[in-house]
């Protein structure tokens, strides 16, 4: 009879986590040769290949992606295990960054569930572009952050992708305006790049009328039928109008969404983090901190 080693086990989520053998080998103190080994022999064992690598990273294949899913559980319920003996609850405070359009879509509802599992560690949340959350997850200023990555950025964990919406209030019609009425976030946002260069090269006009560095002053501006905005899908309000090519407006780019939680991280940090992971690389079963692991 077969059975899983945690070890095993816990090589593969690093890789699949990590989108890199090199990566997941430091994670877990290994060489990655020896990793590279364990993971071999686990396929050999298994009779099916666990991960693809490609000009792009790591990536499990349809086999892997399923022994993922249970190693995961199986991990948390191990860590579960020794922390119901330990008897131990996490303590403290944990500090948070993201953009603020992120907030309400992705940010409050982890941060609802982490209250509930961890009611003694203190949340602290930080709204700031990606780029200075970067650098403050870099310099130990934050424990974790939700970050927008850059075109030729790799790093952290991926979130998944948000398509790019434009918008505008109900009762008015910016988007007939020449040139278009822009109220877009501030110079440091990494988006705004590629929504400027995807209406040059449509040969639409614009201005930016508003400029902001909070999402509430675009939502204002917008409210207000004064100008046209982009958007995350996820953050747009309900009761705005989604515009397509109809409207003479450009397709955009997609955002994609990484997780940076750094190596060693606290385990409220890796708790909260866990709870943003989209469900199919989130352990399943009691919320605890043993699913930090």
């Amino acid at each position: 009879m077969q059975h899983f080693d945690l070890d095993e086990l816990a090589a593969v989520v690093a890789i699949a986590n990590r989108e890199s053998f090199s990566a997941a080998a430091r994670d877990l103190n290994k060489t990655q040769a020896a990793v590279s080994l364990v993971v071999g022999r686990l396929e050999q064992r298994l009779s099916h290949k666990l991960f693809e690598r490609s000009p792009r990273g790591v990536r499990p294949t349809v086999p892997g992606e399923t022994l993922i899913s249970y190693a995961r559980r199986l991990l948390a319920l191990e860590s579960e295990a020794l922390e119901a003996l330990n008897g131990a609850a996490p303590r403290g405070r944990v500090r948070i960054g993201m953009p603020d359009d992120y907030l309400e879509a992705l940010g409050t509802p982890a941060i609802e569930q982490f209250a509930l599992a961890c009611p003694g560690v203190q949340v602290d949340i930080i709204c700031d572009f990606s780029r200075k959350l970067e650098t403050l997850v870099g310099s130990g200023d934050l424990d974790l952050a939700i970050v927008t990555r850059g075109a030729t950025q790799q790093g952290g964990l991926t979130l998944g992708r948000e398509r790019q919406v434009w918008c505008a209030a109900p009762s008015a019609r910016p988007e007939l305006l020449k040139p278009l009425p822009l109220a877009l976030f501030s110079d440091q946002c990494r988006a705004k790049p590629t929504i400027l260069n995807a209406l040059e090269a449509a040969g639409r006009s614009y201005r930016i009328a508003y400029s902001f560095s909070h999402l509430a002053g675009i939502l204002t501006a917008v409210e207000k039928g004064r100008a046209v905005t982009v958007l995350p899908e996820s953050c747009v309000p309900a009761h705005f109008r989604k515009l397509g090519i109809e409207s003479g407006l450009p397709a955009l780019p997609t955002l994609e969404l990484a997780l940076l939680l750094p190596e060693g991280a606290k385990a409220p940090a890796r708790i909260l983090g866990q709870l943003l992971l989209p469900h199919d690389k989130a352990p399943v079963g009691p919320l605890t901190a043993a699913n930090a692991a």
